[in-house]
Parts: C-alpha cells; sequence; structure tokens
C-alpha cells in the first residue's frame, strides 16, 4: 500500500509540474523548416453539456490533454490547464489528434498513448468495496463474471479527435479546433421499498456487471473489454429506498451481454448476505443508453443479530467477511 501511495505521489507531483503551463514535447531546432510555430489549440465546448450531469464542462473542466500524432515524427503530447486551450509548437505536415479532460489522474488511467486508434481512458482495478471497507478478495461474483477485473467508476471525461489536420511549416499563426463531448455514461440504480433499511449500515456496497472497461477517444467507442464496476447504494431519508448515481463507460462495443448486479451486506457478527438481480433487459434496452435508469424491488435486508461480537478495532486495514450467504432475484420489469 505504502509503495502505490508513494508510486501515485510522484505521479501526482510530476502532473502537477507539468501543469504550471502548457507542457508540449521537444522539438529538433536545427530543423526550423518543419516546425509550425504559432499554433493556437482552442477547444469549444459548445457541444458539451448536453446532459443534467454534465453542465457548464468549460468551468467544470481543470485539465485538457492533446495527442498529435504525425506521420513523419510520431506522436506529440500537450498539457493545458485552460479548458479553453492555449498555444503550441509542434511539426509541420498531416496529423491526427486526440484530445480529453485529466482532471482525476488517481482515478482515470490513460493506456496505448501513441497510437491514434489504440489510445485507451479506463479506471484502476479495487480491492475494496469502499463504502463498507470490504475487502473483494472471496466476495461472491455473479455467475459468468468471476473473472472479470473489479474496476472503480471513472469520472466525467470529455474528449474528441481530428483525423485531418495539416500544419504549415510557418510561424504564422494556425488554429486547431476541437469539440469535446462526453465519453461517459450516467447510470441511476434504485432499490425500492426495501425492506429492514434500518437494521444495516446506510452505506451498503454493489457491483454491475460486463460493463466497458474503458473508452477509445480516438475512435469514439467503448473497449470490448468487459469488466465489473463498484459503487455504493446510500439510504433515502424515509428509510425506504436505496440508490446510486455514477458513471460507466457503458457497455462493451460488440454483441449484447447479460449484466448482473450484486449487493453485498455486512453483518455485526461478521458474515455477509449478497444479492443478484438480473438488470440485463434494463440495460440492454434503456432507452437512453447514456443515460440508464435501472429500477429494482424485492429486496428486503437481514435483521441485526442480539448479540453480535465485539467489533475487532480498526486498523485502517479493509474489512474481511468470514463467510457469505447469496440471494438471487428474478426481476421483473
Amino acid at each position: 500500500m505504502r509503495n502505490r501511495f508513494l508510486e501515485k505521489l510522484g505521479f501526482l507531483m510530476v502532473f502537477t509540474g507539468m501543469l504550471s503551463g502548457c507542457s508540449q514535447k521537444d522539438l529538433n531546432p536545427d530543423a526550423p523548416s518543419t516546425i509550425a510555430g504559432n499554433v493556437t489549440v482552442v477547444f469549444d465546448w459548445s457541444a458539451a453539456g448536453a446532459y443534467e450531469w454534465s453542465q457548464a464542462p468549460a468551468e467544470a473542466v481543470a485539465t485538457m490533454g492533446l495527442y498529435l500524432y504525425s506521420e513523419d515524427h510520431g506522436m506529440m503530447d500537450y498539457w493545458f490547464k485552460d479548458a479553453s486551450g492555449g498555444m503550441i509548437r509542434a511539426y509541420a505536415g498531416r496529423h491526427t489528434a486526440v484530445c480529453h479532460s485529466h482532471d482525476d489522474p488517481y482515478i482515470h488511467l490513460v493506456r496505448n498513448q501513441h497510437s491514434h486508434d489504440e489510445i485507451e481512458i479506463l479506471t484502476d482495478n479495487t480491492a475494496v468495496l469502499v463504502g463498507q471497507g470490504i475487502s473483494t478478495r472471496g466476495i461472491p461474483r455473479a455467475k459468468g463474471t468471476e473473472d472479470e477485473p473489479l474496476r472503480y467508476t471513472p469520472t466525467v471525461i470529455y474528449g474528441s479527435n481530428d483525423r485531418n489536420i495539416h500544419l504549415r511549416a510557418t510561424n504564422l499563426a494556425q488554429t486547431l479546433t476541437f469539440t469535446p463531448v462526453e465519453l461517459v455514461c450516467h447510470y441511476n440504480v434504485r432499490f425500492e421499498n426495501v425492506g429492514n433499511i434500518q437494521n444495516a449500515e446506510l452505506r451498503i456496497d454493489a457491483t454491475i456487471s460486463s460493463l466497458a472497461g474503458g473508452y477509445f477517444p480516438g475512435r469514439m467507442t467503448p473497449s470490448t473489454e468487459a469488466v465489473s464496476h463498484t459503487f455504493t447504494l446510500t439510504a433515502d431519508k424515509q428509510m425506504k429506498t436505496l440508490s446510486a448515481d455514477f458513471f460507466t463507460f457503458g457497455v462493451p462495443d460488440g454483441e449484447k451481454r447479460p449484466h448482473l448486479i450484486c449487493v453485498y451486506v455486512a453483518l455485526k457478527n461478521r458474515t455477509g448476505n449478497s444479492y443478484t438481480f438480473d438488470v440485463s433487459d434494463q440495460v440492454n434496452n434503456a432507452p437512453d443508453p447514456r443515460n440508464v435508469d435501472i429500477v429494482l424491488h424485492g429486496l428486503t435486508l437481514p435483521d441485526i443479530p442480539d448479540d453480535p461480537p465485539d467489533t475487532p478495532p480498526s486498523t485502517g486495514m479493509s474489512v474481511e467477511i468470514d463467510s457469505w450467504d447469496t440471494f438471487h432475484y428474478d426481476v421483473k420489469v
């Protein structure tokens, strides 16, 4: 844990240093005839903010990343601390490009940056169900999804691409304009008329299976990799409903898959109950796949044991559950 923390701290220090201004690839100073020396990058936010959950993105986004892929000189990468853009120098010639917001380096990972079509934004694996601090080691998994990675959900990400850029070798002003849009989908999960909410902690963990593990901004498509995302349910004031709002990369590209929600309730005797709901129809046939509402009924939480054992002292580590009882529900929409 400490090593990973130090690695992430080191990354953040490097990333923060980069944000002191627009960072860009060093160009060959001996080849001025190949340099476009006065290029203005503009991020036009007029196409973003179409959804209630992403209003005013130009004000919400703090940093933007830009990758230029030159036919002759490879990749050039730039980082902007101003969401409206900035000035860069680049090699002249034909390019493709990808841009995306990058405000949560602790959550969002980027891989395959050197390929326009393969650059991917994804989230990190998680070893803990964060609501209750339960270790994911040994938790029951939905049948058929046991080998799916357990991943954090993303936050809002914006991005776009351009496959037809031509920069001239000149110091005269040139402009590149990108129009970022939302790359994530909003999911709302509600369990209505839940029994015995008062007998459980008010933060209950869950997973949803077989969603896309990442997004390819160069293709503007989700990945084909299937992962299970973890999320936390909270109770309403009337103690009748459990709900969660979170973001995903949507369903994986390709054929439709089954999607299962597993709810994990830890009891005070260090045993736990898990409940599985098949939500395939509500996910795959959602009227708006960018805004998915999942409504479920029939969940009743367990009673609290009369004489729970003493709670072990907190060590700051994740909680292990000794055993799990699993229940499966047939969902009627």
